[in-house]
């Protein structure tokens, strides 16, 4: 017969051994995140050169940089340039501005100002924006409404803004909702296209969360920037902005 305590204590290695397995899935997931932010900053610091093709330009957060990828190319960003470009028949050129670990303030102090200063008309403006803003200290729904309004009022109409995407901890969760529906309201008080980032997120459900996140369980992988992806680019044809790339000079 089995000791009383030998469920118990099975129970208890078994626990303690996937405790184990995810902290040390997560220290390596961390590890390979500060490779991605210095490595993939230093990619997109290369700003593109010529003055042929479609002008792309982001703005955001790490989402934007592809930090959590296995590789720059498999963010949802230069998934669009490449969409864009088979689409239009162009050659696209993208301009990325995002920071890892910016916020919402992050943008206007930082990267509305590069912005204003590029000396090009973008042929297709991105921005997700909003993670950070949840999980930081001295962040909340009041804060991101501030400065995301000052966000969309110097973009230009017509630009694709995501709202805040899903966090499976049930308190981010409803921080990251609230979020999102001031982010639409303001998106469509400014002209711009709205991304549903939250829905498409909250989609994958508590149980498909890990098998969209890297290591470090916060950032996309590759599915789930392949997510991210699909959520602009039906929202990008949707908006019919691709006939008018087509036929642009």
């Amino acid at each position: 017969m089995r000791p009383v305590w030998a469920a118990p204590f099975v129970g208890g290695v078994l626990a303690g051994a996937t405790a184990s397995a995810l902290a040390t899935r997560w220290l390596e997931g961390r590890r390979t995140i500060d490779r991605h932010v210095e490595d993939y900053r230093a990619h997109w610091g290369q700003r593109p050169e010529g003055a042929e093709g479609l002008r792309y330009v982001a703005l955001g957060d790490s989402a934007a940089q592809g930090v959590g990828a296995t590789a720059v190319t498999r963010g949802y960003v230069p998934r669009i340039a490449e969409r864009l470009r088979t689409a239009s028949g162009r050659d696209v050129l993208v301009t990325n501005l995002s920071v890892s670990g910016a916020t919402s303030d992050d943008v206007v102090r930082d990267q509305l100002p590069q912005f204003a200063q590029l000396g090009f008309v973008p042929d297709l403006v991105t921005l997700d924006i909003g993670g950070n803003d949840v999980i930081y200290p001295g962040h909340n729904a009041a804060t991101f409404e501030r400065s995301l309004e000052q966000i969309l009022a110097a973009l230009p109409a017509g630009s694709f803004v995501a709202d805040v995407p899903w966090f499976m901890v049930p308190v981010l969760g409803g921080q990251s909702q609230r979020m999102s529906v001031l982010a639409a309201a303001l998106v469509e008080r400014h002209g711009h296209h709205l991304v549903p980032l939250h829905r498409v997120s909250r989609q994958t459900g508590m149980l498909g969360y890990h098998r969209h996140t890297a290591g470090d369980f916060f950032h996309p992988n590759d599915r789930g920037y392949e997510g991210w992806a699909e959520a602009f680019w039906g929202t990008i044809v949707a908006s019919g902005r691709l006939e008018q790339l087509r036929v642009a000079d």
